[in-house]
């Protein structure tokens, strides 16, 4: 939130383009967000050409599947992996991680190419949100049972309370 009120301060403006480029502790919370819960938990491909690993050779033509959920769970990788640590994701621990660790939006070819844009729009309604409430857990509603689909999804939906910063009014969303 401290990142949030410098680039704003008491002003209820829409972000420019710099102020999304200042957001950078946001953009690493976005990140370890995807990183637990990446919007799509299974990418498949077939390879164009023969990929050898170091104990197999897969041929082309094969088809491969690879499961972000599981692999941004590598503790080799990502120590601590359940714990949520936006710092993973600072500078200086990115580039000390192979590219092809963080899968949230695929990548090589295949990279998506809306990427930054899905950012810059998620920072918008966050930095929004953040601003215009404070975002409150539901008790009995905190643990997140994942429902593997074409999309990550969160069986039962995901409950919070938001109360404004205005008023500091409870907004009940559920009727």
């Amino acid at each position: 939130m401290d990142e949030i009120e410098r680039i704003f301060g008491s002003d209820d403006r829409a972000p420019t383009m710099q102020d999304l480029r200042e957001m950078r502790y946001l953009e690493m919370c976005i990140k370890e967000s995807l990183r637990l819960y990446p919007s799509v938990p299974l990418i498949a491909r077939k390879l164009g050409e023969e990929v050898r690993l170091t104990k197999f050779t897969l041929p082309a033509g094969s088809n491969i599947f690879i499961c972000p959920f599981a692999t941004h769970r590598l503790p080799d990788i990502y120590p601590d992996p359940e714990k949520f640590d936006p710092e993973r994701f600072s500078p200086e621990n990115s580039e000390k991680r192979n590219p092809y660790a963080f899968l949230a939006f695929s990548a090589g070819p295949r990279y998506c190419i809306g990427n930054r844009f899905a950012i810059m729009e998620i920072k918008t309604v966050i930095s929004r949100l953040l601003r215009s409430y404070h975002i409150l857990p539901v008790a009995g509603k905190t643990n997140i049972e994942p429902v593997f689909r074409i999309t990550l999804r969160a069986s039962g939906g995901l409950w919070v309370h938001l109360k404004s910063r205005e008023n500091n009014k409870l907004i009940d969303l559920s009727s």
